[in-house]
């Protein structure tokens, strides 16, 4: 079966035999992969959307209906957690997966594990997890297609303060510098220079600044450190 990097790059992740949550499934594409590749044996596929999730419901044989189980839910309201139960929360904002966790935090901390893709501020995200002792255990960058994303796997566990360049770029990003970075940020830092610019010129709301100051500050960190490493 054939799905897209960044999926598989999920899918991957997952350890043969855990049971899965696939949280907002849409097209069911994971569960779909990890049954038909034999990685785990126990899948529910959930959605807020009915609709949504008929989609996956239609692509299922009697042999897949064995293994995938379907739910129309919002995140984890009305699951109870399995021993040996991981989650996959995938192709949403950080903010909407923030929502999630927080909602139902006690079972998320009952999970092995829990693996995580936020197509948007996903700095949110790994400041929500450093605030509310989970442990970051894999924290990656990839390009799929034009796109970058972030993959993050985190379970319940105390972990060190991370700094504001690790927030914003990713926990590991000093002991594995991701080449793929290198490039994003020059583009991250030349857009948030011109709305600095542009603000500060064009508009009397100064909202916004703040934000932008920031993430300049956390690039700066990461660009002071590889100028050291350099010398």
């Amino acid at each position: 079966m054939k799905i897209t990097k960044r999926l598989e790059k999920i899918a991957n992740l997952v350890e043969e035999g855990k049971s899965v949550i696939d949280i907002g499934t849409d097209h069911g594409l994971v569960p779909l992969y990890l049954a038909k590749k034999e990685i785990s044996k126990d899948i529910l596929a959930t959605d807020i959307s009915k609709k949504s999730l008929q989609k996956l419901e239609d692509k299922l044989d009697n042999d897949l209906k064995k293994i995938i189980k379907t739910k129309v839910c919002d995140g984890l309201d009305g699951i109870d957690i399995k021993k040996g139960q991981i989650a996959i929360v995938a192709g949403m904002g950080a903010v909407t997966i923030i929502e999630i966790l927080s909602k139902n935090i006690e079972k998320v901390r009952k999970l092995d594990y829990i693996i995580c893709e936020g197509n948007i501020g996903n700095e949110k995200l790994r400041k929500f997890l450093n605030e509310n002792n989970f442990y970051i255990d894999k924290d990656f960058l990839i390009k799929d297609g034009r796109k970058h994303y972030d993959i993050i796997m985190f379970k319940n566990g105390l972990d060190r303060k991370l700094s504001l360049s690790e927030i914003y770029f990713g926990k590991f990003i000093y002991k594995d510098f991701n080449p793929l970075l290198k490039k994003r940020l020059e583009q991250i830092y030349k857009k948030n220079l011109k709305f600095k610019e542009n603000i500060e010129k064009f508009s009397e709301n100064k909202e916004g600044l703040d934000l932008i100051e920031e993430r300049l500050a956390a690039i700066k960190e990461v660009k002071d450190y590889e100028d050291k490493r350099c010398n």
